[in-house]
This record gives structure tokens, sequence and C-alpha cells, in this order.
């Protein structure tokens, strides 16, 4: 079952998109993530930050003094994330939307206020077990603007799902270099065999992104534990994708998943094969935390981070079972699940 609220946002999570890093706007029912429009907009960048999480409806078609060209509204088009709903319109699609996966009539009325499903000013990982069938529904319909949830009753293990942007770098950079140096120190790693080996890493992190955020991080999830496990995992990052501190994945848990790789790859390749391959590996890794930050909280100046940025918008307000690659659309290309601007059927906008 695909989420019920693709394509339609309700008015205060456009409102919640409101500066120059993260700029919506409601033009004739329908939302527009303008962001990467800022700097090319005639009239400056202000103009459209005046609208920022508003509709600007009047002022395209003239309020202002400058009714908008034709050509202006399709260049619109481009930036297009879905349609704005009310509060009913959107429990109504709920509504039909579970009748339609012959979801129990209670469980349907249950799921009518995806907002009063959580108390969101209580840790929710405990709550957000007890959802059932109905946490995959509730993950993908944007119940709360907040920035920011609590996931522990406990304040140590709160603080340990955070982390600031740079702390990867600080973490990881000298593990690489120290290998780096190691391998370079041994004399037997010729440039080829190490450039080969790390180009072949670094398609595997691609691949290994791709896989992992497809297959694992948008599993569907029904029971208590395997729903406490993907919001721990990535469903928090749905509900509250502008939250800083939960970009980036904190030391701890990638270690764990980088493990077996670490240790396993220098066996299976031999020393230098092995670590050249985890060198490229590893930057795969940084690049896609780096740039995983900068698309949620930046407004990239490079037409590949633009690109990527849009996408990755794309991912997770319209089409959240496409646009899985991050930092690069490469495995998106081969497998088939890179968005097509322009050749998207929404299923539920109509004008």
């Amino acid at each position: 079952m695909e989420p019920m609220t693709a394509y339609q946002l309700r008015p205060k999570t456009v409102a919640k998109h409101c500066n120059e890093h993260d700029c919506w706007v409601i033009v004739n029912g329908k939302v527009y993530d303008v962001t990467l429009f800022l700097d090319k907009h005639p009239g400056g960048k202000d103009i459209l930050l005046s609208y920022a999480g508003k509709d600007a409806t009047a002022a395209l078609e003239g309020a202002g003094g400058h009714e908008h060209s034709k050509y202006a509204f399709k260049l619109l088009e481009e930036y297009y994330l879905g349609r704005v709903v009310s509060q009913e319109e959107n429990l109504i699609d709920q509504e039909k939307r579970l009748a339609e996966a012959d979801t129990k009539e209670s469980v349907s009325k249950l799921a009518l206020n995806v907002d009063n499903l959580v108390d969101f000013q209580k840790p929710l990982l405990p709550q957000v077990g007890m959802l059932g069938e109905l946490y995959d529904v509730w993950v993908h319909s944007f119940p709360t603007t907040d920035h920011t949830v609590a996931l522990f009753p406990n304040p140590l293990l709160e603080k340990l799902t955070r982390c600031k942007w740079y702390v990867p770098l600080v973490f990881w950079i000298p593990i690489i270099c120290y290998y780096l140096w190691y391998l370079i120190s041994r004399g037997d790693c010729s440039l080829e065999a190490f450039g080969f080996f790390s180009v072949l890493g670094y398609f595997s992190w691609l691949l290994f992104e791709y896989v992992l955020h497809r297959y694992v991080f948008h599993m569907k999830t029904t029971s208590y534990y395997a729903n406490i496990f993907h919001f721990l995992l990535h469903g928090h990052h749905h509900i509250t994708p502008l939250d800083s501190e939960r970009v980036v994945f904190p030391p701890a848990p990638a270690v764990l998943i980088a493990s077996p790789f670490w240790l396993g790859m220098p066996k299976l390749l031999g020393i230098v094969k092995g670590y050249s391959w985890l060198f490229g590996f590893a930057v795969g890794y940084l690049c896609y935390d780096m740039t995983h930050f900068w698309i949620h909280q930046g407004a990239p100046k490079l037409s590949f981070l633009k690109s990527q940025k849009r996408r990755h918008v794309i991912h997770h307000y319209r089409e959240p079972q496409m646009n899985f690659g991050i930092s690069n659309p490469f495995y998106d290309i081969v497998f088939g699940t890179l968005v097509k601007e322009g050749k998207t059927s929404p299923v539920n906008c109509t004008d």
C-alpha cells in the first residue's frame, strides 16, 4: 500500500518550509518547492521569500501590480510537489485509502486524525510500536511540523540519537588517513590497484546505500518491535526531516554497520586491495552523509547538488518509494526508481 498522503500536503506542513534553504509556496492549490529558483527569480529572491510557506496565488495573478506570464506558470511546474488539502479532505482520503486496503473499519476510524495517534509531548518509540498496521500510514503522513521529536525516555539514550553534521568527518577522516598511510608505507600498493579498487569501493557504497535505503529504511513494518526498529532507524527522519541533528549517521551505529566490511574485505581481497576498496567505500559514505545534510539544511549552488536536493525532496514529500539514491542517482537509473520530471502521473492530484 502506498503512503496515503503522497502528493497531498496540508497547509501546516507547507508553512514550515519558510526560509531561503527550504522555500515552498502555494499557487492555485498546488505546492511548489521554489528553493532552487530563488536566485533565478527576476524580481529577486526577497519577493519570493515573503511568500515562503504561504499562498502566493494572488501575487502571481497580478495583485501586486505585476501579472505573471503563461511562461512563468509553466516554469513553476518544474518545481511541483503536490496539492495542498484541508484537514477534512486529508481525513476523507485516508479513510478511502484504508478502505481500499481492506483495513478493518475500526482501524480506519482510528486513522482519521494522524495528529492524535501519538502524543508528541512524550517519547515516541514506545508509542509507535503500538500503532501496528497504522504505523506505515502514520510515518508518511507528516503528522507534525515540529523540527524535532523525543525518541527515548532516557536522556542519555536520547542524546546518543543526535549528531552534529561534522562529527562523522571528525571521527572517520583520521581513521581513513591512517589506513591510507598504512597502504603507502607498505610499499607494495600500486597506483593502478589503489585507483581501481577505490573506485570499485565507491560504487559498492552507492549500491549499499541504495539497497539499505530502499529495502531496509523503507520496509513496511506492523509489529511492535519492528515499528520501533524502523522508526529509530529511519522513520523519525520522515517525520521531522528538518531536524539538523538527525540527518547524519552517528558514529556508534555506523561502526556496527561498517565492522563486517572493515574486517572482511582485507581477508577477502587481501590487504592492499581490501584497504583500497575500503578507502573508496568510506569516502562514498562521507559523501553520502555530507550530501544528505546539505540538501536538507542548505541551499546548494552546484548544479549536481541542486538536482540531488530536488530528487530528495520528491522522495520525502511526493514519492517515498522512488529516488532512493542520496549521494548519487546512479542506481536509481539502473533499477528504474528515478522519478522522471514531467512524466509522472500524480494519482491524487487533480486540478
